[in-house]
Order: structure tokens, then C-alpha cells, then sequence
């Protein structure tokens, strides 16, 4: 688990998980089970870097914090964010992990610095193995990431994959 210190005074853990059996299971008791404080499932697949995951949730705070969130949760709002599109439900399905997909990102936000929950979600409720991000950042599908944010050739020669990400997350919200 990566620990990221958010504007906020809170804190973002976050684990890749591979291997994962029971990822419908999570999707739909994740909820009832942490309430407000609920875990944050991404499709790893379109991750280029944890830091795409902490812009996106410095933007979710913001937006609840000045009554501007464009969905009822902070969770959604998170994933709605990190999408590239502007119509909900499509976040929801494109950055939400499938049904069928045997690996994800979870991010979770505490107020404590080690972020306890994550160990409660590693220890209680995922069936599944955490690895190492470093792995997740050596199989990048850029072909599919640029394609998924619209990246074009021309941007990626002067740009990095990650700025190109990070820029759509971060001016998504002024758009």
C-alpha cells in the first residue's frame, strides 16, 4: 500500500490487488459494510500512476466541500473524476471494475496516517492478493489508455502519458 498526505488533512492509501475472486461481491456491499468511509474501486486498467488517484480525490473533496459535487457520493464522485467523460453512469462503468476482471485498485481515505482500514477490507472482505503498484506500473496498456482519454499523437510526443492524464482529471471540474 502507497500512503499519499491529501490537502485536506486526511490520508489515501492505496493497493493494487491481483488475483481477485469475489470483485461483484465487493461492487455491491462495499457500502453497507464501511458506510461513509467506504473503499473506492478502480479498474486498473486505465491507472498510469497512483497520482492520477490522489488528483482525483483532492478534486471530489473540493467539490464536497464547496456543495459542487456532480454525484451523491464522494466514492462516485472519485470515479467520476477519474473518467473521461461527462455522463455519470458511463464513469461509474468505465472506471469501476468489471464483474469479471481479476484485478483492481483500492484507495481509501482515513484520517489516520496508516490508514487502518485498508487492512481491515485486505484482512475481511477481498479475496484477493495486494502486490506491489511497482508491478501495476510495468504493464501499462498505453494504447488503451490513450485511447480511453483521447490522447493523440501529437500530445504524446510533447507530453507524458501521466501530465496528459492528470491534466483531463484536474480540469474536468472547470469544464
Amino acid at each position: 500500500m502507497k500512503i499519499y498526505h491529501l490537502e485536506n488533512e486526511k490520508y489515501l492509501g492505496v493497493s493494487y490487488f491481483t488475483d481477485v475472486k469475489n470483485i461483484k461481491w465487493l461492487k455491491e456491499n462495499m457500502a453497507s459494510i464501511f458506510k461513509d468511509k467506504s473503499p473506492i474501486l478502480i479498474r486498473s486498467c486505465l491507472i498510469v500512476d497512483p497520482f492520477q488517484i490522489v488528483v482525483a480525490v483532492n478534486n471530489a473533496f473540493l467539490a464536497s466541500e464547496n456543495s459542487s459535487m456532480k454525484t451523491r457520493s464522494l466514492v462516485t464522485e472519485v470515479l467520476f473524476n477519474l473518467s473521461s467523460t461527462n455522463k455519470i453512469s458511463k464513469s461509474l462503468t468505465d472506471i469501476g471494475p468489471n464483474d469479471n476482471d481479476n484485478e483492481m485498485i483500492v484507495a481509501l481515505v482515513s484520517k489516520f496516517p496508516n490508514v487502518p482500514e485498508m487492512k481491515i477490507f485486505h484482512d475481511k472482505c477481498i479475496k484477493g492478493c495486494e502486490t506491489n503498484l511497482s508491478q501495476l506500473l510495468e504493464n501499462i496498456n498505453e494504447d488503451l489508455i490513450k485511447t480511453y482519454y483521447k490522447i493523440s499523437q501529437i500530445e504524446s510526443e510533447t507530453s507524458s502519458l501521466l501530465d496528459s492524464v492528470v491534466t483531463r482529471i484536474a480540469c474536468k471540474s472547470i469544464l
